[in-house]
């Protein structure tokens, strides 16, 4: 019985496939609709900005190079293809197929998507990671010039979203050549009377992007938040340089706010996480690792606002983020600097926003100090062109600079014990009334000519010029990945020689030689000896992890300050045996 039923279920079914197409017919209705032509899907690929370039002078090019695909940035792609999330704002072509839209300079090649306006991808042409590729600032997921709508008033999540909306652009393949400049524009029609359209003018000969927001059908109730989400990506060999650099910034009246990468914001911001700044003074706000930036720097006259805020860590890097916020009317542009670059000193003054305060360059005496060396630093590399030979050209002109101070140290130092025999003498007859034996010893340092602070007081007069070395030797890009000779390949890390398999840092252990032979040469109290061991020894953990462009120039000013003591105890030899009458 069940099988009867179930084969004339079968023969059902397939009556009913028989007569639909003639049913279709008769209602007038057509199974064969015409598929829409599909766009060329937007795909994951991050191109060498140094490949062959076929058109140059900013035009379009019909051919673009061949690329280079980037297996995370595939998954970026696809996740922006998703159906948008509630309460965020609905994409105004549900249909289209997002692509990306490459702007190639000497510098940089700059990915957009046409999904959201965004950029998916800055690479670096002049910069390289150790492995060999170039240096990709966009990390997994992360975005550049996101767009926001926002309520006056209202929450981080609230508003519309721009990230799903196509924006059309005027073209998708820009190549610049050196010291030209070309735009690319990119519109979003939202609504019946509202429009955004993104406008980049870029250069061929710096990193800096100028960006103009068009808008109309708004009013004054509504904030448009630009930014960059998802941090910087790390570049260097080791992460940990990196993410111990990583932060969020802002430089809003005149005042550098920071959101480090283990911190929680709510440390650093209001519970709203805004600060505003009106126009007239320079303001931005930023993102970086060790040796790049991206900031965004508002170009017009009134006031703005600045967001900073922290994701969940990934396992490469921590999801810093920044937006700026501007109040928007009826219809108008809003005018920013935006920059994805290396933290070059020389490239982000060009920009008078003082984007080098994200420079760390020391407080500010220092900072100052930091600045000067790192200019003569790179005019010196201009006809030195060895970093490593700079660096010890730099150790002898600094040492040139503070000898009298250094002089007037070892003078001190060597009067100060010469006296000693009598200040002991003095502690031994007034030793029990410490009032007498402090004018007695004050009163023959004055007979004497010795200040007890002069041995002192030169070398605190040098340490602004010594920490200003230490911040421009452990902050400039300059030293990365630059070698010197033999086994030091890299001035900006550790150096490192294989020996039975394991890698020694040879410079602070030459560090330590030279300031174990320099204290004995000035040690004349017995019990300093034990300082004459233990200073050597603690300096090597302290300086075994730091740059050897640090470490060498520490090197090199410690062999020079020898050179100095020994001069210094050979004229007083000199200036003592002259002074005693010979003998027959």
């Amino acid at each position: 019985m069940e099988d009867k039923r179930t084969l004339l279920a079968f023969l059902l079914i397939g009556v009913i496939l028989l007569v639909l197409p003639y049913y279709y017919d008769w209602m007038g209705l057509s199974t064969s609709q015409e598929q829409p032509s599909e766009a060329p899907q937007e795909r994951s690929v991050r191109p060498d900005p140094r490949g062959d370039v076929v058109e140059s002078g900013g035009r379009e090019s019909a051919a673009p190079p061949p690329t280079i695909a980037s297996p995370h940035q595939e998954k970026a792609v696809d996740a922006s293809a998703a159906v948008p999330t509630p309460g965020v704002a609905a994409p105004n072509n549900l249909e289209f197929r997002s692509r990306l839209i490459s702007v190639r300079t000497p510098l940089q090649e700059i990915q957009l998507s046409t999904r959201g306006g965004e950029i998916v991808s800055v690479r670096m042409a002049k910069f390289d990671r150790w492995e060999g590729e170039v240096v990709e600032l966009v990390p997994e997921g992360g975005r550049g010039l996101t767009l926001f709508l926002r309520p006056e008033g209202g929450s981080r999540g609230s508003g519309e979203d721009l990230s799903q909306v196509e924006f059309v652009p005027d073209r998708e393949f820009i190549d610049i050549g050196e010291g030209e400049e070309a735009s690319l524009r990119l519109r979003a029609d939202l609504d019946v009377g509202r429009y955004v359209e993104k406008v980049l003018h870029f250069y061929g000969d710096r990193y800096g992007v100028d960006m103009k927001l068009n808008y109309s059908g708004f009013d004054e109730q509504t904030f448009a938040w630009l930014g960059w989400e998802g941090g910087i990506e790390t570049a260097e060999k080791e992460a940990s340089v990196d993410l111990q650099a990583m932060r969020a910034m802002a430089y809003v009246n005149e005042s550098l706010t920071e959101l480090r990468a283990d911190e929680d914001e709510s440390q650093y911001w209001p519970e709203e996480g805004v600060v505003a700044w009106s126009g007239g003074r320079a303001g931005w706000a930023g993102a970086r690792n060790k040796y790049f930036f991206s900031c965004l720097a508002p170009s017009d006259e009134g006031r703005h606002w600045v967001e900073l805020s922290a994701g969940e860590e990934t396992e490469r890097a921590p999801r810093l983020s920044y937006r700026i916020g501007s109040r928007l009317s009826a219809a108008g542009s809003v005018t920013m600097l935006f920059y994805a670059g290396p933290l070059d000193y020389e490239e982000v003054v060009r920009y008078e926003v003082e984007m080098e305060r994200a420079m760390d360059l020391g407080f500010p005496i220092v900072r100052e100090i930091s600045k000067l060396l790192l200019v003569l630093f790179v005019a010196a590399h201009a006809y030195v062109p060895n970093y490593g030979a700079v660096i010890i050209l730099f150790a002898f002109g600094v040492k040139g600079l503070v000898y009298p101070l250094t002089h007037k140290s070892f003078e001190s130092t060597s009067r100060m014990q010469e006296l000693q025999p009598k200040i002991a003498a003095l502690k031994e007859k007034h030793k029990n009334d410490n009032q007498r034996l402090s004018r007695e010893t004050m009163k023959l340092y004055k007979e004497e000519g010795v200040n007890p602070l002069g041995g002192c007081l030169p070398m605190v007069l040098q340490m602004p010029i010594f920490i200003a070395m230490y911040q421009t030797f452990s902050s400039t890009i300059e030293l990365r990945q630059a070698s010197f000779v033999l086994w030091i390949e890299d001035l900006s890390l550790p150096d490192e020689l294989l020996v039975a398999g394991t890698a020694i840092h040879v410079l602070p252990l030459l560090m330590a030689g030279a300031m174990f032979f320099q204290s004995k040469m000035t040690m004349k109290d017995p019990k300093q000896a034990a300082l004459v061991y233990l200073m050597p020894v603690a300096m090597v953990f302290i300086m075994w992890s730091f740059s050897s462009g640090l470490v060498l120039y520490w090197t090199v000013f410690n062999v020079l300050q020898i050179g100095q003591q020994y001069l210094t105890n050979h004229l007083k030899k000199s200036r003592q045996s002259k002074a005693t009458p010979a003998t027959g």
